[in-house]
């Protein structure tokens, strides 16, 4: 809940309240949002609806994304990888670490 909650204050502290742009990225941040139920051990389980969204069956791929994680299709992800790594190497971006 806290991450959707810094979403949501990034986007207003960023954007007019009035600014259509906001509402379109409150909607595609938001609109879908609900809360996960656990089964008895304390696992998540993921909505059928997601499941076929992400076109996942019997394997999943855990990627993790600095403060967040995804949870791909395990061949969409290779080929996503794929397509990221060429975009880097197009970009060959500059990480400044430190003051």
């Amino acid at each position: 809940m806290r991450r959707m909650e810094q979403l949501a204050a990034a986007a207003d502290n960023s954007m007019g309240v009035f600014d259509g742009a906001l509402d379109d990225l409150s909607a595609m941040l938001f609109a879908d949002a609900r809360p996960l139920s656990f089964d008895v051990t304390g696992r998540i389980v993921i909505p059928a609806d997601l499941l076929a969204h992400a076109d996942i069956h019997d394997t999943a791929v855990f990627v993790g994304r600095g403060n967040s994680f995804q949870i791909w299709n395990p061949d969409a992800f290779r080929a996503a990888q794929e397509r990221a790594l060429g975009n880097l190497r197009t970009a060959r971006p500059n990480i400044k670490i430190g003051a």
